[in-house]
């Protein structure tokens, strides 16, 4: 595999979360989005999930979906999973972070983030 297009990734969707939701109307609506296809171990997401989680209500930011995803993550272990971000925020909307399993090429966990004030997330995709 050496790209995911708008479809395949759409298909990708299975998830019926707040976060799963509103990250596949944005991508419905034609929002940017890109997908890394090197796996990385669901226990390294694991923690990188968990600090982003506590640094962003430190922050007061408004997010989605960390409980369902933090659960998620932690039964996979070191499964390896694939990272892509899909980025609604010219809508108004929310930058979300999907976990993809790479065999069957499914969401399994979605995160959104609010950068209403201005805070770029972009530069961090794992």
């Amino acid at each position: 595999m050496e790209s995911v297009s708008r479809d395949e990734l759409l298909a990708a969707f299975e998830l019926d979360t707040e976060a799963g939701v509103a990250a596949r109307n944005g991508l419905i609506s034609g929002a940017h989005f890109d997908l890394w296809l090197d796996p990385v171990p669901a226990v390294r997401l694991l923690g990188i999930c968990s600090v982003r989680q506590r640094n962003l209500q430190r922050r007061g930011k408004r997010t989605m979906g960390f409980a369902e995803t933090i659960a998620s993550l932690r039964e996979l272990d070191e499964q390896g999973l694939l990272v892509a971000y899909v980025n609604d925020r010219e809508r108004g909307g929310y930058y979300f972070q999907l976990f993809l399993d790479p065999d069957s090429l499914k969401v399994i966990g979605c995160i959104g983030v609010s950068t209403a004030s201005g805070d770029d997330v972009t530069g961090d995709h794992a």
